[in-house]
């Protein structure tokens, strides 16, 4: 039995944390398909640092291999419909309901922020005698004062609700597809 280097110890260890997602006996298959693929490389004259670094980082290679194994799994009948509902529902949330959640919060969060302050510009200029001919307030300048805050806190939070949709659909789009560099690994 030949002890292993630490640093491929190290990096096989990383390796298998990052696929701890992964069926046991898949990640398993994984780590030695990786060991094995160390060993021969170093055996045929590469050094080690060398053969890590074409590997890549750990996070990039593990999500590689998680694709691969979401898209060509090793025993096609197993968890079929589990593997095509996730395929599918990838898809679903990147599409219609994505569209209409960015353009619905964008919009509300824009016309309420800029009409938010417009109100409140208008009242305040009301109340100071200030409003211009050719606006017409029906209301007393206390509404708008009134009204004008609550509708731009609206506003501002319909922006950061559609900036954390974003980042949650750009985390879970992360976890399942490669980055395009790690498409050739």
């Amino acid at each position: 039995m030949t002890l292993e280097h630490p640093l491929t110890a190290r990096y096989l260890g990383k390796l298998s944390d990052a696929l701890s997602a992964l069926d046991p006996a898949e990640r398993h298959e994984v780590v030695e398909e990786i060991r094995h693929h160390i060993a021969d490389a170093t055996a045929a004259g590469r050094p080690l640092e060398g053969v890590l670094e074409a590997l890549g980082p750990v996070d990039q290679l593990a999500r590689a291999y998680k694709v691969e194994l979401l898209l060509n799994p090793k025993d096609p009948r197993e968890r079929r419909s589990w593997r095509w509902l996730r395929i599918v529902g990838l898809i679903a949330l990147g599409s219609v309901p994505t569209f209409v959640i960015c353009v619905v919060l964008g919009s509300i969060g824009l016309s309420f922020s800029l009409s938010g302050i417009a109100v409140f510009v208008a009242g305040v200029a009301a109340y100071t005698g200030d409003l211009p001919y050719w606006v017409e307030m029906d209301a007393p300048p206390w509404v708008a004062l009134v009204l004008g805050p609550p509708l731009t806190l609206l506003g501002l939070l319909a922006l950061v609700g559609l900036v954390a949709y974003v980042r949650f659909v750009a985390r879970l789009v992360r976890q399942v597809l490669p980055r395009p560099r790690e498409a050739a690994v």
